[in-house]
């Protein structure tokens, strides 16, 4: 099989894989036509990748990732009461550490080869993804991880001491949305400039 013919073979797989697990609601819906914009494109396909999101974890300390549970995740704005009744179960519960966090995008892009990488990277940071970057390079594919920037992880209750009360709840609701929010419209910057064609035209050097 020549690497033209495994090229293909291989993108054709992933691709059946996303359809078949979007099917299965396995893939975040907002994120989809971005991923359908990049597949498109013959120097590309996707494997993992969401949409951004709000989450309630148990753990530690940021970081751990063998050690956290996640006990709510939305991938979309929410409503501060929302946030109350996971708060109100996890107190009653008598919790001792719980964090409230906002994740960016992050989607992984298979690239045919090294120029084409920098162009999807040099695209992806125009975008606003900053923290976009090469994964690795091998003889046959370079994997670009794109994500950004826009995160938050505060403590609620730290060694069951609440640090957060409940009066302050909107205040960080309405952050996390508008944190959120923003990744969301970068994510449809960079579906509109692929879908356009200027895959790299914002790359220099």
């Amino acid at each position: 099989m020549n690497d033209e013919i495994a090229w293909r073979s291989r993108k054709r797989h992933f691709v059946e894989r996303l359809e078949l697990e979007y099917k299965i609601g396995r893939v975040d819906a907002d994120i989809k036509p971005l991923l359908d914009a990049i597949n498109n494109c013959e120097n590309y396909y996707t494997t993992s990748s969401c949409s951004g999101r709000i989450q309630v974890t148990l753990n530690k300390l940021p970081g751990d990732k063998f050690d956290i549970v996640t006990v709510a995740k939305w991938h979309r704005c929410i409503e501060t009461d929302e946030l109350r009744q996971v708060l109100n179960e996890l107190i009653a519960d008598k919790t001792e550490n719980v964090w409230f966090a906002v994740q960016p995008p992050i989607i992984h892009v298979v690239a045919k080869n090294l120029d084409a990488a920098l162009d999807i990277l040099a695209t992806a940071r125009h975008c606003g993804f900053k923290h976009s970057g090469i994964q690795s390079i091998k003889k046959y594919k370079v994997v670009v991880e794109i994500t950004g920037s826009e995160r938050i992880e505060v403590p609620l209750i730290y060694n069951r001491l609440r640090l957060v009360n409940f009066e302050s709840l909107p205040v960080l609701v309405d952050v996390a949305n508008k944190v959120l929010t923003r990744s969301k419209e970068k994510m449809e910057k960079l579906r509109k400039l692929i879908s356009e064609g200027r895959l790299g035209k914002s790359r220099t050097g």
